[in-house]
């Protein structure tokens, strides 16, 4: 074999190892990339679902949020009427005609105690006299008191003896009335 024979049968072998090579990297780099197109498959895939599953989730808080807030409103909403309603009853109280409110006022006498200080509102100096506080201890047959004071709220007393203080103020009345009735006042409004 002649020196060029050779050299074109080595470079000829070579040619045939480098296609065959360049054949078998094309092959690797085509698995290579068919397995990343796989995987970028299955991760958009996923990618999606856990999108789904997130906006559903999102959906469904907001959804949430938006009915506990509504019912935040009603449910002030249905605080102010009975706001309202028992802010009434105390105007009431104290805009009773003066003989209805002396009655009330002498009936508040009946928890006094002897030896009990009676201290009535600005509002009522002028309805329950000092006369009237002496009859009532008399035919009670207690001893009472008029404080030379008058309270600073709406109507009502505080009969204070004992170092104990009973408030019958129209106010403290008011509150006691509004947490026995109000349950059957908003079912009855609200129904």
């Amino acid at each position: 074999m002649s020196k060029e024979a050779i050299i074109d049968k080595i470079l000829s072998d070579a040619q045939v190892k480098a296609e065959s090579f360049k054949r078998e990297q094309t092959d690797v780099a085509d698995e290579i990339i068919a397995k990343a197109a796989e995987e970028c498959k299955s991760y958009i895939y996923r990618f999606d679902h856990e999108t789904d599953v997130l906006v559903e989730d999102l959906l469904t808080r907001s959804v949430t949020v938006a009915e506990l807030d509504a019912k935040k409103l009603i449910l002030g909403a249905r605080k102010q009427v009975l706001d309202d309603v028992f802010a009434r009853v105390l105007e009431k109280l104290s805009s009773l005609d003066k003989k209805r409110r002396k009655e009330l006022l002498l009936g508040m006498l009946s928890n006094a105690e002897n030896g009990d200080v009676v201290t009535l509102s600005q509002n009522e100096r002028d309805i329950l006299k000092k006369e009237d506080i002496e009859r009532y201890a008399k035919s009670a047959k207690i001893e009472l008191t008029l404080c030379d004071e008058y309270g600073n709220f709406a109507g009502g007393m505080i009969l204070s003896g004992g170092g104990v203080d009973k408030n019958f103020t129209y106010e403290v009345e008011t509150e006691q009335l509004r947490d026995s009735l109000e349950a059957s006042v908003a079912k009855e409004i609200f129904s």
